[in-house]
């Protein structure tokens, strides 16, 4: 049974009580049986939301208007940027991020849904190394601005979702004699993205971002600035509308990794630890400066008024003016007589200087969800353990950002080249197979695939290959996801090596000197049809297109 509520007295009661004891426990007993019957337990007080002790001066405030919040997320995006321009740690903080999550370019697998599409597995293979070279050969007239190919967009991409938390990129057409596709990307700064001067009370507009009924974003508002003028000035005559969609095509793809409801514009991964990295930085100036004067071997000489004059320095400058002698570092000055030398010692840094470097740095690193290893380069308090620990552990960061970018961004790009290159006959489309447009799941259908990734790094690759060999040999395994996370494809591969048996056979090798299987019993000797396909693919993950 529970304990009966107390129940606290009041004047009324007493006055009750008094006058009348039995009426006066009667009127108790009611009020007891009243709480018992409201079922009500009061919460207990969070401290959280208490203003008591050091809490007392913590009241974040949330931006009320928004032309305030506009201009604060723009001046992080400043700062940000100005960080990764000026300060070491946080440029490598995310040049790590970036190489990691796209490296030198994630790449797609086609494989058609057979299936679904009603055609035969070899039909489907077919079309799916057409589809790959296509996709080859649009990687390389992908950029508008011609200042790379595809897989130099996707880093620099990367690199713009973690500095800005955003990526802005525009889907144009281009017509050239010699370009195969019109279709191409031209990447633009997130901070073009926002609203006119003149529609800053429009509500449907937030930081450039134009929203329909249901909050989902159905236009973006890109300013296009001449002569020079701040982007704060312009008003709509100076911005271009690009809808987010013109049917099931993107026309602008705007990215960015929400992490909170109704968030419409993205965030510096840099954001957190801001200030860390900028106090850091200052910190590690001064003390250098600091080192730099105490080596220097700096003197200060004291002239007294009754030797030099009451009214003049030592350099003959009247008192007040900046008197000083110029010092050289390993140079010694002879002074006047009364001065008195004093050597101006520095004891800095101090004995705890590099444990509070590294404290600090491992905070500020840890806020972009790395080790701190990965951000300093600094791999001398290492060990196997921890180093596995740290690698499985960021591992995760790389797969969610990967997988996320695969999503919206790469994704709908691979849709619409398979579009165009439908459109321009450079796919091998099996006769009677529906067609492209039919429905959206015909096209998921025809799209299905997976993406390559960057390869992970071994820690110990003895110890690695012998766990595989232990999970294939217990069926846990196969070889395709092995060569997945090795970066690599497996029917690529398995296709290059049956090359290479087929050379050294040619030039009467009888074996490898990694292995002691011989070549015939490696691979099977059958000629695929595929000499001109020599290039192994990077590595991937089991992901649907």
């Amino acid at each position: 049974m529970p304990p009966l509520p107390r129940i606290q007295e009041n004047l009324l009661d007493r006055v009750i009580g008094w006058l009348s004891p039995a009426a006066g426990a009667r009127r108790m007993h009611a009020r007891m049986v009243m709480a018992l019957a409201s079922g009500i337990v009061p919460p207990v007080r969070r401290q959280s939301g208490g203003h008591d002790g050091t809490l007392e001066n913590w009241r974040p405030r949330r931006e009320m208007t928004g032309m305030a919040s506009a201009h604060a997320a723009d001046e992080t995006m400043r700062r940000a940027e100005s960080l990764v321009a000026n300060d070491g740690h946080a440029a490598s903080a995310i040049d790590a991020l970036a190489l990691n999550v796209a490296g030198t370019g994630m790449q797609p697998q086609s494989y058609p849904d057979h299936t679904f599409l009603g055609i035969t597995e070899a039909q489907a293979e077919a079309f799916a190394e057409s589809m790959e070279a296509a996709w080859r050969l649009w990687c390389e007239e992908a950029d508008a601005t011609e200042r790379g190919c595809f897989e130099d967009l996707q880093y620099q991409a990367a690199r713009s979702l973690f500095v800005t938390g955003e990526i802005l990129h525009l889907p144009v057409w281009r017509d050239a004699p010699d370009r195969q596709f019109g279709y191409c990307l031209q990447p633009l700064h997130p901070a073009r993205l926002r609203t006119p001067l003149d529609r800053q009370t429009d509500a449907s507009i937030r930081h450039g971002v134009q929203l329909g009924s249901y909050g989902e974003p159905v236009a973006y508002w890109i300013a296009n600035p001449v002569d020079n003028r701040p982007l704060e000035s312009l008003d709509s005559s100076h911005f271009f509308v690009a809808p987010r969609k013109v049917a099931h095509r993107r026309g602008c793809f705007h990215c960015f990794h929400a992490a909170m409801p109704e968030q419409v514009r993205g965030v510096s991964l840099l954001s957190p630890a801001m200030k860390q990295f900028r106090d850091l930085a200052d910190y590690v100036d001064y003390e250098l400066v600091g080192a730099m004067i105490a080596a220097s071997f700096t003197v200060f000489l004291e002239a007294p008024a009754d030797v030099m004059g009451a009214a003049a320095g030592f350099d003959g400058a009247t008192r007040g003016d900046a008197g000083y002698l110029p010092m050289q570092p390993g140079t010694m000055t002879v002074g006047q007589p009364g001065h008195k030398p004093h050597i101006l010692s520095s004891n800095r840094p101090g004995p705890t200087f590099d444990a509070f470097y590294e404290r600090i740095l491992r905070a500020a690193a840890a806020s972009t969800g790395q080790p701190y290893e990965m951000v300093a380069k600094d791999f001398s308090k290492t060990n196997y353990s921890s180093a596995r620990a740290a690698l499985l552990e960021v591992w995760k960061l790389h797969t969610l950002y990967q997988d996320w970018m695969i999503r919206s961004y790469l994704r709908p790009n691979w849709l619409m080249v398979m579009e165009e290159a439908w459109l321009r006959g450079l796919l091998a489309i099996p006769e009677g197979a529906p067609s492209f447009w039919t429905s959206p799941a015909v096209m998921r259908a025809w799209a299905r695939g997976i993406w390559t990734r960057p390869p992970r790094g071994q820690v110990d690759p003895v110890k690695e290959r012998q766990a595989e060999d232990l999970a294939l040999a217990s069926l846990t395994e196969t070889r395709t996801g092995i060569c997945y996370a090795r970066g690599m494809d497996f029917p690529t591969l398995a296709r290059q090596r049956q090359r290479e048996e087929r050379l050294l056979r040619e030039l009467g090798l009888t074996g490898s000197p990694a292995s002691s299987v011989g070549p015939a019993e490696a691979l099977p000797a059958e000629d695929d049809g595929d000499d001109a396909e020599t290039e192994i693919a990077p590595g991937k993950h089991e992901e649907e297109a």
